[in-house]
């Protein structure tokens, strides 16, 4: 199980000296656009669009309606099928070796999907629009066996690890509980002030979740009870808690060490069982708007691997440009800084300290954590990249993207 000697210590209390200096980092890593074998100029979009693009997929899915962005993607337990979502109300399931069509969701959603994805024993789809429909889809039959509509606008959706149970958050502030198949709701958690639920994660142990605001607030509610166990309140000083609204949040494997990012910027650690917040691993934006370049969190993960206690954030900063920090939770510094040709999207770890990375610019990139180093990348979408998942055997990725495709490729050599 879980090694709670993973977990850094607890300082008195957090200062503005806990901040990340440049003296904590071990190493900068410059990506030389050389070593990406591409000669592509990202600074001329229609050279771009044209250009030919080397294809490293084994899988290719064109089933999306052309000019509309997929959303999200997920493969099934045993890597046979794929589901993606798109930004025509369309969900696809798809064999993912040869990329035929089994079945899509038809004229059931009304807006776009942005949830499509296999409970824990693949007998079920879940398919999720932003307008607040759920539908759960029989993968024996092709069928929708169950279906729901929200109170308000869903913004985030997550499978519970080993039973049928959605939970959902929505731009009111709700948290659901939907036990599917059996019209049972539990509202988890109502706060009552419409403090919009952005993001939402179901801890390892299977019991609780956590919840970020976009007040900056972190709630962890307790599943069975459907009682607030923790707080992590919002700070405006930004040296307590977030200033703005949580965009991400992740929990360690030690079911209680808590990585978050906000909108402003800021990358929080901060406990799960009382909601103290550990340290501010990195404040990008502390001056606001007398910043003069934008570097903006987009994505935050921790390690799988209890040999290696670190956390991965990616940002932003323009199109053509990115970068990929790893931190080292135990003393709370950050190990590595990397340049990434394209914001980071989205960031996956295996099982090991390889990591890889979503990018604007249409390529995943694979990194080894450990030793701050590039390995390789998969190219073959013309667009950015919008949803990035592993097999649960790690060796095919599957990506989407606003290019309107779906591809699937071997990852399996590169850890």
């Amino acid at each position: 199980m879980m090694q709670d000697r993973n977990s850094p210590p607890s300082p008195p209390g957090v200062l503005d000296t806990e901040l990340t200096t440049l003296d904590d980092i071990e190493e900068i890593i410059d990506l030389d656009d050389s070593i990406e074998n591409t000669n592509d100029s990202s600074s001329d979009n229609e050279s771009d669009s044209t250009a030919e693009v080397k294809d490293d997929a084994v899988c290719v899915f064109r089933g999306h309606e052309s000019k509309y962005t997929v959303f999200c993607c997920s493969l099934s337990k045993d890597s046979k099928l794929a589901a993606t979502g798109d930004e025509n109300d369309m969900a696809y399931i798809w064999n993912a070796n040869t990329g035929e069509c089994i079945f899509n969701t038809g004229t059931s959603h009304n807006d776009s999907v942005i949830f499509a994805q296999f409970n824990y024993n693949d007998k079920y789809i879940a398919t999720a629009d932003m307008r607040g429909k759920i539908n759960l889809w029989r993968i024996s039959d092709k069928s929708c066996v169950w279906q729901t509509t929200l109170t308000s606008d869903i913004t985030w959706v997550q499978w519970h690890h080993s039973t049928d149970v959605l939970i959902a958050g929505v731009v009111t502030g709700e948290v659901y509980m939907v036990k599917t198949r059996k019209n049972d709701f539990l509202k988890v958690f109502a706060q009552g002030t419409g403090d919009r639920s952005e993001t939402g994660i179901i801890l390892p142990d299977g019991k609780r979740a956590a919840i970020g605001y976009g007040s900056g607030t972190i709630y962890v509610l307790d599943l069975k009870s459907n009682t607030v166990l923790s707080t992590t309140p919002h700070d405006q000083t930004r040296l307590r808690g977030h200033a703005s609204g949580v965009i991400a949040i992740d929990c360690h494997m030690d079911n209680n060490l808590l990585i978050s990012i906000s909108l402003q910027s800021q990358t929080i650690l901060s406990t799960a069982h009382n909601g103290k917040v550990i340290c501010i691993l990195q404040d990008l934006n502390k001056n606001g708007a007398n910043s003069n370049t934008n570097n903006n969190v987009e994505a935050a993960a921790f390690c799988k691997d209890p040999t290696f206690p670190a956390a991965a954030t990616g940002t932003i900063i323009n199109n053509t440009e990115g970068k990929l920090y790893i931190w080292d939770i135990s003393k709370q510094i950050l190990r590595h800084e990397i340049k990434h040709d394209g914001g980071i999207t989205k960031l996956v770890w295996t099982k090991t300290a390889i990591l890889l990375t979503a990018g604007l610019d249409g390529k995943i990139r694979c990194f080894d954590a450990r030793a701050g180093q590039y390995l390789r990348s998969f190219s073959g979408h013309r667009s950015a990249l919008y949803d990035l998942c592993l097999s649960s055997d790690e060796k095919k990725a599957l990506s989407v993207s606003d290019d309107s495709t779906a591809r699937i490729f071997d990852i399996s050599l590169v850890h």
